[in-house]
């Protein structure tokens, strides 16, 4: 029954928002009591806590792999796999900040998990400098920034599109990878070229 609820709970979240869902509406589309729902999660605060665990623990195969032989593929692979895991989990990315102000202890466990993956794709970056696939940072480059960038441009992609949906504008129309593939071209060497033009190749 557990699972059944918090199946549930991330249904209805992604279909009408963590704020427009109540704990009896998840309850009924269950035909279960509140009284039921409740002894198993004692608020949404609890399923809330839970689904985001489900959640990140999902995202623990974006651990690059021990090996030397890291190539812009694996680059490709993380940003992928964070773009299928916002559309299991779209409710969370649209009503970030809401559930951050609403549900401080997630924020928290949050910005930490965000600090890491900062730190992570910087060793990422600094990598593909020191095997010529990334031109090295100057006074002109910050690295640091552009993994910001990065971050900001993923996290945020699916809610981006909801706020400008006219088919007069036609950036936002392509996808998160082509976005993200973007935004680090102008840093590629002529190896890393060549190796992104193998991977579109594909």
């Amino acid at each position: 029954m557990k699972d059944k609820i918090r199946f549930k709970g991330i249904e209805m979240f992604n279909s009408f928002g963590v704020s427009n869902v109540s704990m009896k509406q998840i309850a009924d589309s269950l035909n279960i009591s509140a009284g039921n729902l409740q002894y198993h999660y004692r608020n949404k605060e609890a399923l809330l806590t839970i689904i985001y665990d489900t959640m990140i623990s999902e995202t623990l195969h974006y651990i690059l792999p021990k090996s030397t032989n890291i190539t812009l593929y694996h680059y490709q692979e993380m940003m992928l796999s964070f773009d299928a895991l916002q559309s299991r989990y779209s409710f969370f990315f649209n009503d970030l900040v809401h559930i951050i102000k609403k549900y401080p202890d997630v924020g928290k466990r949050q910005e930490a998990i965000n600090l890491v993956r900062f730190k992570d794709a910087r060793k990422l970056v600094d990598y593909y400098v020191q095997t010529d696939r990334m031109v090295p940072e100057t006074g002109l480059i910050n690295y640091d920034k552009m993994v910001h960038v990065i971050w900001m441009s993923s996290t945020f992609w699916q809610s981006q599109r909801q706020v400008i949906k006219t088919n007069d504008y036609q950036i936002n129309k392509c996808s998160v990878m082509d976005m993200l593939w973007s935004i680090i071209m102008p840093y590629l060497t002529r190896k890393g070229i060549e190796e992104y033009e193998q991977i579109k190749n594909t």
